[in-house]
């Protein structure tokens, strides 16, 4: 249920503590669900995004191993947000940086005028978001989630002065640094863990070189 009371964050950059309170509206009014249909034969491995290669954890995806056998898919374009609805606990929600197609397991939201894509992708790359799915989601071994409940989901809206929505861009700018943050200490553990491996190839003996 969407509520009335006006809101405000715990934290709020300096800039817009007295912009007033935040609003509440249905994601469903803000970012439909889009269902325009293209030609699967126009796709290409890199560009065709099902729950497969959706990657679990907010991790983006992976080129796609093949392309279906069928006529017609799901139509995204850049800017999209893309949800697996299957099994939603694993966190595969992607906010796209190309067009392409998506199969019918794939929910593909499109923000409107009123919400920043990049917000709305931090919006729905959230575990209050998961977990909201996960409480209408139909099934045991295979949950689903409802669509209906799903376009109900409340999404918090900073004010919008002057039409610049300038408090969504700045919440964006800030966690997308850190995401650039996480991605570089990641790059730097990845390198630590070859470079560790290298040495211990090199400081112990090799099994023949021992006479063993």
């Amino acid at each position: 249920m969407i509520t009335s009371k006006p809101i405000a964050p715990e934290l709020r950059f300096p800039e817009f503590q007295t912009d007033g309170a935040w609003e509440v509206r249905p994601l469903g009014k803000l970012a439909p669900l889009q269902n325009r249909k293209i030609e699967a034969i126009t796709l290409s491995k890199e560009n065709y995004v099902s729950t497969e290669n959706l990657l679990p954890g907010y991790a983006g995806i992976k080129a796609s191993s093949n392309i279906p056998n069928i006529a017609r898919v799901t139509q995204f374009k850049e800017g999209d947000i893309l949800s697996s609805n299957i099994r939603p606990y694993l966190k595969k929600v992607w906010r796209s940086d190309r067009s392409g197609g998506a199969s019918n397991d794939v929910l593909i939201f499109r923000a409107k005028k009123q919400i920043q894509s990049c917000y709305l992708g931090y919006i729905l790359k959230n575990d209050d978001f998961i977990s909201f799915v996960m409480e209408s989601a139909k099934g045991v071994k295979m949950p689903r989630g409802d669509i209906e409940a799903i376009e109900e989901y409340p999404v918090s809206l900073p004010p919008d002065k002057q039409n610049n929505q300038a408090e969504q861009q700045k919440i964006a700018e800030c966690l997308s640094s850190l995401d650039d943050l996480i991605a570089a200490q990641d790059a730097k553990i990845t390198a630590l863990g070859a470079h560790k491996k290298g040495l211990m190839q090199k400081l112990f003996p090799k099994m023949d070189e021992a006479g063993v």
